[in-house]
């Protein structure tokens, strides 16, 4: 078990991690100083105790954004999965007559159309998405 110490708020503290998380460990402790080092410019000196509390609500808070921004990001991918499944499902069964069977011209016309069509339908869904 490793021993390491952590700075926060001008306070040294010493804590006990795993072997091998003591990187981890510091990067977690430079948010904690991060924030703690806000408050302080935001408001003067705080107790040990207030200060630490308040940049750890900070610091969920943080938190439970980004949950909800991976959450919409990968709701937007599935999105876009089942989308291109479809675009695919689409264009792998041609219409009666064939697009193979076309003249090659109306076949790129007939592909251009579709991609332009996908286009447009990925601008709509990513501008609904912000």
């Amino acid at each position: 078990m490793a021993e390491i110490d952590l700075d926060i708020g001008g306070k040294t503290f010493r804590v006990a991690c795993a072997d091998g998380e003591e990187r981890q460990l510091q990067s977690a402790a430079a948010l904690v100083a991060s924030e703690a080092q806000n408050l302080v410019a935001a408001i003067g000196q705080l107790p040990e105790s207030r200060m630490l509390l308040m940049s750890s609500l900070m610091l969920g808070d943080r938190h439970i954004a980004l949950q909800g921004q991976l959450r919409a990001a990968e709701d937007r991918i599935r999105a876009l999965e089942l989308r291109a499944e479809r675009a695919e499902a689409e264009s792998a069964a041609p219409a009666p007559g064939g697009l193979f069977q076309q003249d090659p011209a109306e076949a790129l016309a007939a592909l251009t159309r579709t991609a332009e069509t996908l286009e447009a339908m990925a601008d709509a869904l990513e501008a609904k998405a912000e």
